[in-house]
């Protein structure tokens, strides 16, 4: 069962992500474990405690008030679990394309 992570600062568009992610997984009958929500960069890396491809994650390129953005935030995922990872931005200028 899959964990699903979202890290967005705007109340409203954490609200249409969550909204967007619990239609998507009812849809297609997929089965998560939780779905959590966070506005804060430290909160969401707190609550990481397991590592491997059941972990998934939508993070918010620029978050408001913080001092890890979603890029840092990213990395730092990474490096404990190399998995998924699932861009969430209204700014095309954010993306980045290797």
């Amino acid at each position: 069962m899959l964990n699903i992570f979202v890290l967005e600062d705007d109340f409203f568009q954490q609200s249409r992500l969550e909204n967007a992610i619990r239609r998507c997984v009812e849809e297609t009958s997929v089965r998560y474990k939780f779905l959590e929500v966070f506005g804060k960069s430290n909160q969401l890396l707190e609550s990481i405690e397991e590592a491997g491809n059941h972990q998934f994650f939508f993070l918010d390129i620029e978050i408001k008030g913080e001092e890890k953005k979603g890029m840092e935030i990213a990395k730092e995922i990474c490096a404990r679990d190399p998995y998924k990872i699932m861009w969430a931005t209204i700014f095309c200028s954010q993306i980045y394309f290797p």
